[in-house]
């Protein structure tokens, strides 16, 4: 089992490669942006800018989506950072709809492994 703080996504420089030459996708509430980083393992990072609301909205949708993701986290393949970044609809909704959402946006992605292969 990998150290939880090896899982974060920290660096600038990771930030700065994965919004420059990584994918996205976009869902109702969370847009996913991802690029492979050659390890054997996915590194995660949730942001909410602004736009989304004052502090306190910003750490519910922070934690939104870290709950909605910790909930399929086993599924998702490894070898990804990936960025997920609210969207100001965010604000208004429940843990079970960011986490439907996000599922979908990230099986569009292929970014979910298939049902024969989770481990």
């Amino acid at each position: 089992m990998r150290d939880h703080s090896e899982l974060i996504l920290r660096n600038q420089k990771d930030f700065s490669r994965v919004y420059n030459r990584g994918k996205s996708k976009g869902s109702r509430f969370v847009v996913v942006l991802y690029k492979r980083n050659n390890l054997d393992f996915t590194r995660t990072a949730f942001v909410s800018s602004k736009k989304v609301g004052n502090s306190v909205k910003r750490s519910r949708a922070r934690r939104l989506m870290r709950e909605a993701y910790r909930s399929f986290e086993k599924k998702v393949k490894p070898g990804y950072d990936i960025i997920l970044v609210a969207r100001n609809t965010i604000t208004d909704c429940k843990e079970q709809d960011v986490e439907r959402t996000l599922f979908k946006a990230m099986q569009s992605c292929e970014l979910i492994r298939p049902n024969n292969l989770n481990r």
